[in-house]
């Protein structure tokens, strides 16, 4: 699979460039937590870098140090079950810069889960819903420490490519380290949803309060354990203002909610939901709805206030097409 995409990309004027020692370095210590937790993405890596004309070194280092030599994501998740399906919603807040590298791909691995997942890095997912209607989303996290382990984007689609639910997801995120420090939520078909709370030093896991049928993440901890390891000097300003915006519309409407009540969630501009922060040229590149039992996927790439949601289909074409063969 990686050869194949590698070749793609290759025909389209993809590079990859010479990675410096501390990045090769870096890649090289942390190539052994992928090896333990998801070695078939090494192999992917390999073919990748081969048909790009490239070592093996340079891409892995460059996959394996994503997060640790970037600034924090900037990203808002919910998850919420209405009563009769799993509402799922997303805002990837970025730099307009990035806005050339993302894209939107069908995964098909051969031993593992199908997938719809968005990136801005080519292998790596940010975001996915698998055929199993299993949802992960990350957002970044100012950290104290960096230290070798898995990228955020490789655990990623560690998740989407091997885990059926929830409750897979959360026994192999909880069994990783990781390289930087993030929030992974997690959301399945059968109403099981959770947000993994991540640093190289510790692993908690976040459900939803009493009494509430739905779980919102950007970029803070909640976890009273996992206070101590946010550098909370360097929290993004709109953290809070975004997640209480959320929490708030849920809890409204108790949690029951469609797609278009998700849809006006993530254009909501009140509480920074929907980012336009033109002095730093960031702000919102794409964004995702999608119900997890009848496997609905919408997105609207660019601000989701402006761009209309349009269904993704691939996927069940996809499924649909490999049962009749």
């Amino acid at each position: 699979m990686g050869q194949s995409y590698g070749s793609l990309l290759y025909k389209h004027g993809f590079r990859v460039s010479k990675q410096p020692d501390e990045k090769l370095e870096f890649g090289k210590q942390s190539e052994k937590e992928v090896k333990r937790i998801f070695p078939e993405i090494l192999e992917e890596i390999r073919g990748f870098a081969d048909a790009c004309h490239a070592s093996y070194e340079d891409m892995a280092s460059f996959m394996m140090s994503i997060g640790a030599f970037k600034p924090v994501l900037t990203c808002s998740v919910f998850a919420s079950f209405n009563g009769s399906d799993v509402v799922f919603g997303r805002n990837y807040d970025f730099y307009y810069s990035f806005k050339k590298h993302t894209e939107s791909c069908l995964t098909c691995p051969e031993d593992g889960y199908w997938s719809v997942g968005h990136s801005d890095v080519f292998i790596g997912k940010e975001d996915g819903v698998n055929e199993r209607g299993l949802a992960v989303a990350m957002t970044g996290i100012a950290e104290k420490t960096i230290k070798p382990g898995m990228s955020f984007v490789l655990a990623m689609r560690c998740i989407l490519d091997k885990c059926a639910n929830t409750g897979e997801a959360v026994k192999i995120l909880s069994n990783t380290h990781f390289s930087t420090t993030n929030n992974y939520l997690l959301a399945d078909r059968e109403d099981n949803i959770a947000v993994i709370e991540a640093a190289p030093d510790k692993i908690r896991v976040r459900r939803p309060e009493k009494g509430e049928n739905f779980i919102v993440c950007t970029n803070h901890f909640l976890h009273p354990e996992m206070l101590e390891v946010e550098n909370v000097e360097e929290r993004c300003w709109d953290s809070i203002p975004r997640y209480t915006a959320i929490h708030q519309a849920l809890k409204k409407h108790n949690g029951k909610i469609d797609l278009k009540t998700a849809r006006n969630i993530l254009v909501n501009h009140s509480g920074y939901v929907c980012s336009h922060q033109k002095k730093i040229k960031l702000g919102t590149i794409w964004s995702i709805i999608a119900t997890l039992k009848e496997l609905q996927i919408f997105r609207a790439e660019g601000h989701p206030c402006k761009t209309k949601f349009r269904q993704d289909l691939r996927l069940n074409k996809a499924i649909m097409a490999r049962g009749q063969n």
